[in-house]
């Protein structure tokens, strides 16, 4: 595999020992071995990563660099003053730009590492971890600001760059918190950002998560997350995806204690040639619980859409409850969305549906607003925000929804909606 040339030089300039060696060597053998998968892989059927073997990305650890003046100036941008942000710049924890863990956090390095993995992405990420991060908070705390990890990448001048950023949060039992997951990058350069963030929630505690991905159009990027929800605990997530010609979120939530209650939720827009993949598992290992998963997305010029949702109900998960659908709005010809739905069941008293739609406009609205002495230039845009924007406001945080709605309105200043 082209992306493991640099790992002999990744492992001697950056040294590590113990557990973090022994990941880094199993998550190397198990990529070699793998290798990329395919689209004749089943799970990889609608999206091709072989661009990848296309360029030589080197590991951003290669080439250490500070952000430049303007480069600092940008991501600032990207930082919301009603948030609490914490900024990693090629992958590294910039502290100057970052402002202080919230109280009742804990921030340790991660030293305790799964014994597999979910594919080559994965194990690729093993390889190459240089610092990884574990987040604790404390059971019975709340934190009212939203927490962000911003992920910034640049090449300031230098090669293309691949991250492998992995982080993983704990929340503690009838805690309460709101994540947030950035990925953005310096506009017209060429990298590869491939993430892991693994969250558990454990009883009765209270979660929101959003990931966020606005990166630069020449930038590719694959994250994995992974959700371990406990007894009574409630689950908000959302995939919001606008950047990237080639992007893939692989979201697996796992229901392992009776009585939570999990909101899946996702948004994208895309135009011109980009691809977005959002691929879900919803794995009901306990009965009693609820899942609710809707993802909405707008595709413009060329662009391409897949979604894959599963939903596992397991033997001995009765009265397990799950919905799921998928509705795709088609603003031109040439877009297209393949949807594929689907649902495993091995309990015989459950409640689950799933659908998809796939569109353009509603003629009738189109010429209701027109009638109305609204334009076509305005009334396609109006259309095709309210058709997403009713999934961002599914977020409970006010200004989770003020922020994504603000970055929402910037992708939409540059879709072709006046035909």
């Amino acid at each position: 595999m082209n992306l493991l040339s640099t790992y002999d030089r990744f492992s001697q300039t950056n040294p590590a020992e113990g557990a973090l060696a022994s990941f880094r060597q199993a998550g190397y053998d198990y990529a070699l071995n793998k290798g990329l998968p395919t689209r004749k892989d089943e799970e990889w059927h609608y999206t091709s990563v072989k661009v990848l073997n296309d360029v030589n990305f080197m590991p951003s650890a290669f080439n250490p660099v500070e952000p430049s003046h303007e480069t600092i100036v940008e991501i600032k941008k990207y930082l919301n003053p009603e948030f609490t942000n914490v900024v990693f710049f090629n992958g590294v924890l910039n502290k100057t730009l970052s402002q202080e863990i919230p109280a009742g956090f804990t921030l340790r390095e991660l030293s305790e590492y799964p014994n597999h993995f979910d594919d080559a992405f994965d194990a690729l990420n093993g390889a190459y971890l240089a610092k990884p991060f574990a987040l604790s908070l404390a059971k019975e705390t709340s934190v009212d600001k939203p927490v962000n990890f911003v992920f910034f990448t640049s090449v300031e001048g230098g090669p293309a760059l691949m991250v492998h950023p992995r982080i993983r949060v704990e929340v503690g039992a009838r805690s309460s918190v709101k994540l947030l997951e950035s990925y953005y990058g310096k506009t017209g350069v060429s990298y590869f950002v491939n993430s892991v963030f693994d969250l558990s929630i454990a009883d009765s505690a209270k979660v929101s998560y959003v990931r966020v991905q606005g990166e630069s159009q020449n930038a590719i990027n694959i994250g994995r997350t992974r959700i371990s929800v406990e007894k009574n605990a409630t689950l908000e997530s959302l995939a919001f995806a606008t950047g990237a010609g080639l992007s893939r979120h692989t979201l697996e939530v796992s229901l392992k204690g009776a009585g939570s209650d999990s909101q899946i939720l996702g948004v994208y827009a895309v135009q011109g040639s980009q691809h977005v993949d959002n691929t879900t598992l919803i794995d009901h290992q306990v009965g009693e619980c609820n899942t609710n998963q809707l993802y909405k997305g707008i595709l413009d010029g060329e662009s391409r859409a897949v979604f894959c949702g599963k939903v596992l109900i397991q033997k001995d998960a009765q009265k397990a409850n799950s919905a799921q659908l998928n509705n795709n709005l088609l603003l031109s010809s040439k877009a297209e969305a393949d949807s594929k739905p689907s649902l495993e069941i091995f309990a015989d008293d459950v409640k689950a549906a799933h659908g998809s739609t796939v569109g353009q406009l509603n003629r009738e609205e189109l010429f209701y607003l027109q009638s109305r002495a609204i334009p076509k230039s305005k009334a396609i845009p109006m259309l095709s925000y309210g058709f997403l924007s009713e999934v961002i406001y599914k977020i409970s945080d006010e200004n989770i929804q003020k922020w994504l709605s603000r970055q929402l309105d910037e992708v939409f200043s540059h879709l072709h909606l006046n035909r």
